[in-house]
């Protein structure tokens, strides 16, 4: 035992030193034989050419050389064409205001805000990617500034927004969608789709929550609901876990209602069987009946096949089904609630006999489909009903409510021409900002699409757009008199939609440029 009051000293730190590894992607571990050997042992084991030897390397590539003496050079070059676009419908005045906490930093919020939507619409991956462009001549002429922020700076930009900053945006892009939807041609009907998707999260995302449904994978819920008209999103947003939307579809339809009105005569609201509960269909209902409503509403919404519902399908008589399509026969079938839910865990009367399109689609039997017959024949169906209070045929039903894949083509759209999966926050407000300026992205470049572009590229894709019009290289050239941007023979898309923009632009020209389809 040491004695009383001694202590033990810390004797040397000896770390044993790891052997140096050679890493394999050095170019001088290999010999100058190495290429050789390569193309040696790829051409060896080729059939006889006759005589011919193997085709050599254009000309060209063999006196290959770069230079880089040309600064003002961009892969962006259509960007300050769309910048200009998304500033003369007002842009800047939408986002000046966002009432965020200022950091010490050089860009405003509302500036942030207008980088977001522009590198969302060039087509940026991730935030931190912004690193890489920031001095890109096109951009930095788009947004008007000389050096874009750098991925420090937006990711504290995220991690600063709260709930109160989300709803903001969120209210801003409604005023925007309303405006935007005013065609010059008042359409009679206005279609408005919802759906939700699916968002998986990396890390321990704030917000995330386990799916029972996707093998306990952590994800959000992304909704949105769009006008089938126009192909813009009307609302949307980001919600917890996999939390379904449906509960609120009370406050969701009031935001409708306020952005639809006066766009239509009648509003008929489309959604898959997720949305199949009767405080949907009473709510809508309710709006139908209701003076105070500016449009009737309708619905066409898929529905649950279980419990009495199948009953009910199977005691359709089988003289009323008739042939519809390949394959496929239609029918119909009223229907009333027997014990109806009212979206808060409790229970509503439902005493109404609704109408339901059911169609039936022939399972091909295994013994079948192989040749053998069998000793009792009992058909199996695939079934599909829809509920609708559209006084329709059931062609006409079935037709309509198959065209909502519009919806999915959008969501699709969001997640991989937006990047939706590449959520940038920790926080899951962070992640609801950036969702929120992804629609507002996403609906200035479906804008500028309709109303900017050639008959021809208007329905392009945005993935399609950038590779003709956002995303082309470019030669930047600033004077006095303004920009200039040299691009390819081949880009004559460019000064087209420039031309038409410049027109959209006179004075006079804001106010209705909005209000037109081209």
């Amino acid at each position: 035992m040491p004695a009383k009051g001694s202590r033990t000293v810390r004797g040397p730190r000896f770390t044993k030193p790891k052997p140096k590894v050679r890493d394999a992607r050095d170019p001088e571990l290999y010999d100058d034989g190495v290429v050789a050997g390569i193309r040696q042992e790829l051409t060896a084991h080729h059939l006889p050419l006759d005589g011919h030897e193997l085709s050599p390397m254009p000309a060209e590539l063999a006196q290959l050389e770069y230079k880089c003496d040309m600064p003002e050079l961009t892969g962006y070059a259509g960007m300050p064409l769309f910048m200009k676009f998304a500033y003369g419908v007002g842009l800047a005045d939408l986002v000046a205001e966002l009432p965020m906490r200022k950091r010490l930093s050089t860009y405003s919020s509302g500036k942030l805000c207008e980088v977001a939507v522009g590198l969302l619409a060039a087509g940026l991956e991730r935030v931190s990617h912004i690193d890489e462009v920031k001095h890109d001549p096109g951009l930095c002429a788009a947004l008007g500034v000389e050096q874009l922020p750098d991925q420090a700076t937006m990711s504290r930009f995220f991690a600063d927004a709260t709930a109160r900053q989300v709803q903001w945006l969120r209210a801003r892009n409604r005023s925007f969608s309303k405006r935007s939807m005013h065609l010059k041609d008042r359409p009679h009907r206005v279609v408005v789709d919802v759906d939700t998707r699916e968002v998986g999260v990396y890390g321990k995302q704030e917000g995330a929550k386990h799916c029972p449904r996707r093998d306990g994978e952590r994800m959000y819920t992304f909704e949105i609901a769009t006008l089938r008209n126009t192909y813009d999103i009307l609302d949307g947003g980001l919600l917890e876990g996999a939390t379904h939307p449906a509960p609120r579809f009370r406050d969701r339809m009031r935001d409708i209602l306020d952005q639809v009105q006066g766009a239509g005569d009648e509003l008929i609201w489309c959604a898959d069987s997720a949305w199949y509960a009767a405080h949907i269909l009473q709510q809508i209902e309710a709006a139908d009946a209701d003076d105070t409503v500016p449009c009737r509403c309708h619905y066409a919404i898929g529905a649950q096949i279980r419990g009495e519902l199948k009953q009910a399908i199977a005691a359709i008589p089988e003289q009323q089904w008739q042939a519809c399509g390949e394959n496929m026969e239609i029918a119909e079938v009223r229907y009333g609630f027997v014990r109806a839910r009212d979206g808060q865990g409790g229970y509503i009367k439902d005493d109404r006999q609704r109408r339901y399109v059911v169609t039936r689609k022939r399972l091909v039997d295994r013994a079948e489909a192989v040749g053998q017959g069998t000793l009792l024949e009992q058909p199996r169906y695939e079934q599909h009903a829809i509920v609708t209070d559209l006084e329709w045929s059931r062609r006409q039903v079935r037709a309509f409510y198959n065209r909502r894949v519009t919806v999915e083509s959008i969501l699709k759209e969001s997640a991989l021409g937006f990047r939706m999966d590449h959520l940038p926050s920790a926080g899951f407000a962070g992640n609801g900002l950036f969702c929120q300026l992804l629609i507002l992205a996403y609906n200035y470049v479906n804008v500028f699409r309709r109303l900017c572009l050639p008959a021809k590229n208007r329905r392009r894709y945005v993935q399609s757009l950038r590779r003709v019009v956002l995303a082309v290289p470019g030669w930047v050239e600033r004077s006095v008199r303004g920009l200039r941007v040299h691009v390819s023979p081949h880009a004559t898309v460019l000064p087209e939609a420039l031309a038409r923009l410049s027109g959209w632009l006179e004075p006079g020209a804001v106010g209705s440029m909005v209000q037109a389809a081209g």
